[in-house]
């Protein structure tokens, strides 16, 4: 239960202790001694290390692939997950229940060999290589895929942001509109006009995230001629760029129409063949831009549904649920940066495992428990990770009596 609520709930150890305690107060005592937050700890490492060891099991007699990644800065470090997938696409998004962690690596930084030299071990660990890999446009995972033979299906995401950032970002009608966005964001953000002011623009990564200050464009827009005198003077930027956010609405409504259908059906020629009506109705009978950006999204489907062949299954080409899990790692860690990776990492494995009753109930904790000791997450700690910033500072500090 314990181990559960860790993993489901999101609360910390010791808030798990704590509600522990109030089932133990409400039920007389019901579930006897409570174990203390370290135990519990201990366990959630258990587990996890439990599930990684075998986690090549479900898919060595089926068709999967793989997602690979980085995370941004870990203190020093730098976290490079392997999930295994299911090759067909299942219908809908992929989520949790889907995926197994393959491998676990960290580097300072990573190039494409060493991309290619965790693919090679996650397919050892199977037995077999994964018919193809799914990552986003980075050159690091680009070479490391290449590296290690494997077949690429890229992110759809990434891909239709990169080519967004290709068709705008350097665009001085663009770049005019954001900087005044980003003004009156900073210069009215504690005044009573703050209730209308625009959302958070991402430093990295904007341009997949596009639609959110796209949509605030349109309705500010539409509801420009109800505004107070003082607000359409601050806002008057908004009216004079009507024609660029009209065109960046349609250009986020197709853009949100093709991840809708390769996320929930698949990549495959039936799904192209819908998403070049979408890019027919939104952006082929745009303007000359449009028109580009169109052109250059039908050719990346293109060449992307090519990796398929002849095979009528639809692949996988989104890598949402590794950012999901990078996120949920994040939360949960340490907030002391100088911690870099540390065992707890293995909270991953467990977390995926046990997502749902029925791979809760299918997992046995007794022999998870029984058969994993402190001793073997050391041993694997030391085999996999490396001393974090706060050793280091430690053992520093020692030498000075």
């Amino acid at each position: 239960m314990s181990t559960l609520l860790y993993t489901r709930v999101n609360c910390g150890l010791r808030s798990v202790v704590e509600i522990l305690s109030v089932i133990n107060d409400t039920f007389d005592g019901l579930l006897g001694t409570i174990p203390c937050y370290n135990t519990i700890e201990n366990w959630v490492k258990k587990c996890g290390l439990q599930v990684y060891e075998t986690a090549g099991v479900p898919f060595q007699n089926v068709d999967y692939a793989v997602i690979v990644d980085e995370s941004m800065m870990i203190g020093s470090e730098k976290l490079l997950l392997t999930l295994g997938v299911p090759a067909e696409h299942q219908g809908r998004p992929l989520n949790c229940a889907d995926v197994c962690v393959l491998d676990i690596a960290i580097a300072d930084s990573w190039n494409g060999e060493g991309v290619a030299a965790q693919l090679r071990k996650a397919g050892k660990k199977v037995g077999n290589n994964p018919q193809y890999v799914i990552s986003d446009n980075a050159s690091i995972m680009n070479k490391g895929v290449r590296c290690a033979l494997m077949s690429h299906q890229h992110d759809i995401s990434h891909s239709l942001g990169m080519y967004l950032e290709r068709a705008y970002k350097e665009k001085s009608d663009f770049k005019e509109y954001v900087k005044l966005m980003t003004e009156s964001k900073f210069k009215y953000n504690m005044k009573k006009i703050a209730y209308l002011l625009p959302p958070t623009q991402r430093t990295i990564a904007r341009f997949i995230n596009l639609s959110s200050w796209v949509k605030w464009s349109s309705k500010m827009l539409d509801i420009y001629h109800t505004l107070t005198v003082v607000e359409r003077k601050v806002f008057s930027f908004i009216p004079a760029n009507a024609s660029l956010i009209d065109e960046l609405s349609d250009v986020t409504k197709c853009i949100e129409r093709i991840e809708y259908i390769c996320k929930h059906n698949g990549l495959s020629r039936a799904t192209i063949s819908q998403c070049q009506k979408e890019i027919e109705k939104y952006l082929l009978r745009g303007n000359l831009r449009m028109i580009e950006l169109g052109k250059c999204i039908v050719e990346f489907l293109r060449k992307e549904v090519m990796l398929i062949g002849s095979n009528l299954v639809a692949h996988n080409n989104s890598s949402d649920i590794i950012e999901s899990i990078f996120g949920r790692y994040k939360t949960r860690k340490s907030t002391n940066k100088l911690n870099g990776v540390t065992p707890y990492v293995l909270f991953v494995p467990i977390y995926t495992r046990l997502t749902n009753k029925e791979q809760s109930e299918k997992f046995d904790f007794k022999i998870a428990l029984e058969e994993k000791r402190i001793g073997d997450i050391e041993t694997w700690a030391k085999k996999n990770l490396t001393p974090n910033l706060v050793q280091l500072r430690t053992k520093q500090m020692r030498k000075a009596g």
